[in-house]
């Protein structure tokens, strides 16, 4: 199977993405594991902070394991991380890729501590990508503005310094998704940023609430891993209320059957937008 950063290399060259979901629960990543099985186009999971305490990142680590025991093409990353000594077990369990952000601190704090973790890790796992992000990313509902953007030259800066492998990029994305107020991209700016870091790895965060226009211009521009949660979350709910409505069986594997289903036509959609 190939590295993660040689199917970030593949999917740059070929104008692709790979699409990231983060795994709230078992039947989800199910539902995930389902449709690589059918297509075998690679994809990532991962787990934020709150999915984290609640699953527990080693146990999708052995389920992934399993998968690509089966040359099934997923790939583990750590999601929105501040606690840097639990990346650094993350990292030393097996995971393929980090997500540190240190958007919340003093831009030069995260500066030189994105610079300082990502020396150690690489000292010892060099083979391991790290995402790194200094522009909040803020979920639906907020103000936007677009001084809060991705600046072209502290991009420049930040990674030139830090040597991040992804850099999370706001350019008009929010976390979540609100069908009264659809998000839309600056895609001339992320060409700027483009410009300054031609061979950089870009994520987008908040890719339910783009449309699919948007997101395919946004890959053209050096998109090469894009989020996915919210979604999977509406589609979870919604079927989940629906078969509790007209299961009659008290089997729990029955009443989550149908939702596994549903939600498989939501994430093959999403890899069909990025393929």
């Amino acid at each position: 199977m190939l590295s993660l950063k040689q199917v970030f290399l593949e999917a740059q060259s070929n104008h692709q993405a790979i699409p990231a979901f983060n795994i709230d629960s078992f039947e989800i990543y199910q539902a995930i594991e389902s449709v690589v099985a059918q297509i075998k186009y690679p994809c990532i999971v991962q787990l934020s902070l709150g999915e984290d305490e609640f699953i527990q990142a080693e146990k999708l680590f052995l389920l992934v394991k399993k998968a690509q025991l089966e040359d099934l093409p997923i790939y583990l990353n750590m999601d929105h991380q501040h606690n840097l000594s639990r990346l650094e077990k993350l990292v030393q369990f097996g995971f393929d890729m980090v997500h540190f952000d240190g958007s919340d601190l003093e831009y030069s704090t995260n500066l030189k501590t994105t610079t300082d973790f990502i020396a150690k890790i690489k000292l010892k796992y060099p083979n391991v990508l790290i995402e790194a992000e200094f522009n909040k990313i803020n979920p639906t509902g907020s103000q936007l503005s677009s001084q809060n953007f991705t600046n072209p030259d502290t991009a420049f800066e930040f990674i030139s310094q830090t040597k991040a492998d992804l850099l999370a990029v706001s350019i008009g994305n929010l976390h979540g998704s609100d069908p009264t107020s659809p998000e839309n991209l600056d895609l001339n700016l992320l060409s700027n940023i483009q410009k300054k870091l031609p061979q950089q790895f870009f994520t987008l965060h908040g890719g339910s609430g783009i449309s699919q226009e948007n997101i395919s211009g946004a890959i053209k521009l050096g998109i090469v891993k894009v989020n996915i949660n919210t979604d999977l979350r509406h589609q979870f709910f919604k079927s989940l209320k629906t078969n509790l409505d007209i299961q009659q069986s008290d089997k729990v594997y029955e009443l989550f059957h149908p939702v596994i289903e549903d939600l498989k036509i939501i994430i093959k959609d999403k890899f069909l937008c990025m393929m």
